[in-house]
């Protein structure tokens, strides 16, 4: 994965951590400065992570033997096994500790909806979001997943055109259909389309003719731009092309980005660290309500909790279960080849 990326992909996951802490520790009344730029702007690291979705999964794919069973295979193994403990998990907690985490509630429905990903109202009322609130992204995801996907049926120099049908027909009639389909008519799925833009101008090697002083420039402009709009609503233009602009200037620097273990270690586990942030937060801050803990002590026990629990769910879940995956399918193909040339 390039530097720039993994880079972004942890401050992408820790301004929503940060985010979400301000939220469930203080309902964002604390009044000073950073507080106040996280309660606003925090909530951009889900932007930034749909700018990047889009750039990595058409990267992955443009030029390259990829089947769309193979794409579908990947992609669920990636992103399902870790989303499916937590949300398990959260379940339990709800059950088990009532009134813990806020929010959310425990229905046998509800819960089996949310682990096949399938939007759904919130028993509590605030709108469409799973057991585990935070996979109210993940719906998108899947969504993206399967636009694209179908999109690979469509010759590759027509693909991005496919792709960018593919989620104007989400947008605009998915919601005509009513009930939960009225979910996809969020703008916010054109972000994806960012990303994807980004990934073809950065494999016709456009980005690399970027200098380092425009890329300064630019950053500055998309992080004014962030600071004029105020208040984070995601969509696609006011947080979205800013977004697609950080990401642009920053890939266009790789070749001087220094290689950092620690920022590639983040970006490793940045999925895990959003899926399990909530969790972790909400229990260390009953935890310090219960012994009448510092805040600071509380902040930090929910910082470095997420950051373990994250590096724990990595090197436990996500890892291996891909890398389980790809030597299967890597060892049908062997066997696929060898009957054929036994014949």
């Amino acid at each position: 994965m390039l530097n720039s990326i993994q880079a972004l992909r942890a401050l992408a996951a820790w301004l929503v951590v940060l985010h979400h802490y301000m939220q469930v520790a203080y309902n964002f009344q604390l009044t000073d400065p950073i507080s106040i730029a996280l309660h606003r702007y925090g909530a951009i690291g889900v932007d930034l992570f749909f700018v990047i979705s889009g750039f990595v999964i058409y990267l992955s794919t443009a030029g390259r033997n990829v089947t769309p069973l193979t794409f579908s295979i990947h992609r669920l193994a990636r992103v399902a096994p870790a989303y499916w403990m937590f949300t398990l998990a959260t379940a339990a907690t709800i059950v088990l500790v009532p009134g813990m985490i806020p929010y959310t509630l425990f229905e046998p429905a509800f819960l089996l909806k949310s682990l096949l990903f399938v939007p759904i109202q919130n028993p509590t009322g605030i709108g469409f979001f799973p057991m585990m609130t935070v996979g109210w992204t993940l719906n998108y995801e899947m969504a993206f997943y399967a636009v694209f996907l179908i999109s690979m049926f469509s010759p590759h120099k027509l693909r991005i055109f496919a792709l960018a049908i593919g989620i104007c027909l989400l947008y605009w009639v998915a919601p005509t259909l009513g009930g939960a389909f009225e979910f996809y008519g969020n703008p916010i799925v054109f972000e994806f389309l960012l990303g994807v833009a980004i990934a073809y101008a950065y494999r016709r090697g456009w980005v690399n003719r970027i200098k380092p002083t425009v890329a300064l420039v630019g950053t500055g402009c998309a992080l004014g731009l962030i600071i004029y709009y105020g208040q984070v609503t995601h969509s696609p233009v006011r947080s979205g092309i800013p977004c697609a602009i950080i990401i642009l200037c920053a890939l266009s620097q790789e070749h001087i980005l220094p290689r950092s273990t620690i920022l590639t270690q983040l970006g490793d586990w940045s999925y895990s660290t959003y899926l399990c942030h909530i969790l972790i937060i909400c229990a260390m801050v009953k935890t310090g309500a219960m012994f009448h803990l510092h805040p600071a002590i509380t902040f930090i026990g929910a910082m470095v909790g997420t950051c373990i629990t994250s590096a724990f769910s990595f090197h436990a879940i996500e890892r291996p279960i891909s890398r389980l995956v790809k030597g299967a399918q890597s060892a049908s193909a062997k066997t696929c080849l060898q009957k054929e040339g036994a014949q």
